[in-house]
């Protein structure tokens, strides 16, 4: 094992994208069957998560960092696939929220459970409980912005 102190910054670097590439190619192998993305997952998890209000473009890109047209993109995929639907604001005819189709709530949920057996099975059993609740709370620190 490396010491901490001894890693240089490259090697950092290495290891973080050596990690991604593996979580990554894990979800893309368990998304793939469903037609999905990576980041079309994520923007579906945020769009579920809003409930029956929806949310709009423009929190979608600030919540995941990237750019209103990548989002609109993701948003307009989804919407062919029939699991989100746009809601014009009632205030605004410009806006509109993006919702969540219900209909798809057990593939959702089924894919979530996949996922997380999948992940806890091989990559999270290389940690213990503990390692990983603390990886989770550095990665979350690390996402806000600096």
């Amino acid at each position: 094992m490396i010491e901490l102190s001894e890693i240089t910054t490259y090697q950092a670097g290495m290891y973080q994208a050596r990690s991604f590439r593996a979580l990554k190619q894990l979800k893309n192998r368990i998304l793939e069957p469903y037609g999905l993305t990576m980041m079309q997952w994520l923007v579906l998890g945020l769009i579920k998560d809003a409930g029956k209000t929806g949310v709009r473009t423009t929190t979608l890109a600030e919540q995941l960092d990237t750019t209103q047209a990548f989002i609109t993109n993701t948003v307009n995929l989804l919407e062919v696939k029939k699991l989100v639907s746009r809601r014009t604001d009632a205030k605004d005819s410009r806006a509109h929220s993006i919702i969540f189709n219900k209909k798809h709530e057990k593939m959702v949920a089924k894919i979530e459970q996949e996922l997380r057996h999948e992940l806890r099975n091989t990559i999270y059993k290389k940690v213990t409980p503990e390692e990983l609740k603390i990886y989770m709370k550095v990665i979350v620190k690390f996402a806000d912005k600096i």
